[in-house]
Parts: structure tokens; sequence; C-alpha cells
């Protein structure tokens, strides 16, 4: 019988007041992000770039990327003036109280990339992460040429996604297919019902790495570099995932959000326990690959 753990500790992911926050704040997100964010730097050291004057960071949550970056970047460029764009308020207040004391000069923009209207040519440095699968690809395209009208001639586009076609190598699989076949054993348990639904989000569309690759050159940008990093994610990380709401009703279309986000984090420790590989200290993990996009305006 297909098992789901019924006694995953959510006390903390449920006291989060955005359920994309608490996977940014784990050991995984921050090293991948770092791994990104060293490449990135390195491609702004080959560009002969010295110190930047201003950074954006789109869909900024809770602050950690721009709290990467800086934790990266050469001392002399941690002069530089950050605005952090979200569409949330909240959002923008908890990432305020996170940078104040790292970032100097730091401006809270209060906007959707998709109606950002920043002054042109203002910023040398724009961040994104794991947030462009979100949109759809009319969305996407049209916030990388507003990206692009923001940031000065020559000035570079970071962004990354685990959601993308590639992301999940053939031999994890397994690993999903089982965490959705227990999710729905366990919602049909419980009799929640299903309602019949062809419409699948954004981020569960999986687009492919040359799709993203195409996508800075049609917005007018050259294309510098597009990475692919490999984590090992272990059971914290996959339950917070799973606690995304795209991503539960990406897996299980059709079912309440609030029932599939339940059925799919309490699922990723029995699949985990079937398909997982052991890390050098027991804990069972599954790979993922990250893209990474940089791009010359």
């Amino acid at each position: 019988m297909e098992k789901v753990n019924k006694n995953v500790d959510i006390s903390k992911m449920d006291q989060e007041q955005y359920n994309y926050e608490p996977f940014a704040d784990t050991e995984e997100y921050r090293k991948v992000n770092t791994d990104c964010i060293h490449s990135w730097v390195e491609i702004m050291r080959r560009k002969g770039v010295s110190g930047i004057e201003a950074l954006l960071d789109v869909a900024t949550g809770a602050g950690t990327m721009v709290q990467i970056v800086f934790d990266n970047l050469p001392d002399s460029w941690k002069t530089a003036a950050v605005m952090c764009l979200d569409q949330s308020s909240e959002a923008l207040k908890l990432a305020h109280s996170r940078l104040e004391k790292t970032v100097d000069r730091l401006k809270m923009v209060h906007s959707s990339i998709e109606d950002m209207t920043i002054p042109d040519q203002s910023v040398d440095i724009a961040v994104w992460g794991n947030g462009i699968h979100y949109l759809s690809k009319d969305d996407q395209l049209d916030s990388i040429k507003r990206i692009k009208k923001a940031l000065k001639p020559g000035g570079l586009l970071f962004f990354n996604t685990a959601f993308y076609e590639e992301a999940r190598p053939a031999d994890t699989l397994p690993f999903y297919r089982t965490q959705v076949k227990n999710a729905v054993h366990y919602l049909r348990e419980r009799g929640v019902k299903r309602q019949k639904s062809d419409v699948k989000t954004e981020a569960a569309k999986f687009l492919p790495k040359s799709y993203y690759e195409d996508l800075v050159e049609q917005a007018g940008f050259k294309l510098v570099e597009a990475s692919e990093f490999t984590l090992e994610m272990h059971r914290e990380a996959w339950e917070y995932i799973s606690a995304f709401q795209q991503y539960a009703a990406g897996a299980l279309r059709g079912y309440p959000i609030s029932e599939a986000i339940e059925a799919m984090r309490g699922s990723v420790e029995p699949a985990l326990e079937q398909h997982g590989r052991p890390d050098r200290d027991g804990e069972l993990f599954i790979p993922r690959k990250w893209l990474a996009i940089s791009a010359e305006a």
C-alpha cells in the first residue's frame, strides 16, 4: 500500500507567512544560489566589471538572494544601491528588516515584474532567483524586456530556475511518480474529490533549457552563459517545495490546493525511502538540476 507520512512537522512551515520563503532559507537553496552567484561574479570579472552602482533584485521575497549576493561580492563592490522588487508589501517589509544592516542604500519597490516602471538605464546588474517559471511565456518575454530597459548598456541579467525540462534527470523520475501516486492514494482514502482540469500551472510546464537561451535573445540580450548546477535535495527541502501552491497544483491538478499541499508534503518521506540516495552522512536525497542564465544588455 502506498504511504503518506502523517507525522511531518509542519509547524514551522505553517507559521511562515509566505509558503515559498522557508525553502529559500534551507541549506540547499543557499548552496545552489551561492554556486550560481560565484559563477556570475566570475562573469562580471571577465567582463571587466570593477564595481556596481545599482543592483535590482526581482521578486525579492525575504531578500535571500541579495544576502547571498552581498556575501559573495568583492568588498569594494558592496557599496551598491539595491532595489528590491516584489508585488507583496509584507514580503518587502520582511526583506527590509533582513537587509537593512547589510545594504547601506536600500530601496523597496512595491510592484510585480510585469508592472515594473523603474527608470530606464538605472541599474548595472539584475538578479532574479528561481521565479521566472511562474510566468506565462508572454509575461516572461515582456518582463525580460522591462529588465533590459532598466539596465545600463552592457548591464548584466542573471536568473535561475529549478523548474525546467532538464531539471529532473531520468533516473530520478520514479521518485516524482511515487510521490504523486502516494499523494493521490492519500486523498482518495479521505474522500477528497478531484475536479476535471486540463489547465497546467506555469511552473508545471517545464520549458527546456534552449527556450530560456532563446528567450533572452528575443528580448534583445546577448546570451553570455547557460550553466546547470546539480543539487542534492533532502527531505526538508522537498517538503518545503511540495508546499509551493503551483508545485502541488501542477502535480495534483484538479484537487483542492490545501489538500494537495498536505498530500504532496506527506508523500515526500516514503518516496525518499524508496528512491533516495544516501549522502556521506547517510541522509537520503534526490538530485535536481538548476539552470542559471547570464545575459548582457
